[in-house]
């Protein structure tokens, strides 16, 4: 796609179409790395990494069925295991 270097300001700038800014899913404020790589300009957005939570859904769950899902609320703690 074709496009015109403009005056923006007091600096030189060029429009992202909004196709690619939709193909993207870029909005107003989104981070971008501006590099010339043999000769181009190339532009790619910076994609911010989510924290991930340690463990998958899947480890978190293994193990429990019907009876071991609400093991919490039927534990009868020993005296043996109050140290008394």
């Amino acid at each position: 796609m074709r496009t015109q270097i403009r005056k923006i300001g007091n600096s030189l700038g060029s429009i992202i179409p909004a196709t690619f800014i939709r193909q993207l899913e870029l909005a107003e404020g989104a981070e971008i790395d501006v590099k010339t790589v043999d000769g181009k300009i190339v532009i790619e957005p910076i994609r911010k990494m989510k924290k991930r939570f340690p463990f998958s859904e899947r480890e978190l769950l293994s193990g429990l069925d019907a009876h071991t899902a609400h093991a919490d609320e039927l534990v009868v703690i020993s005296t043996q295991e109050l140290g008394e």
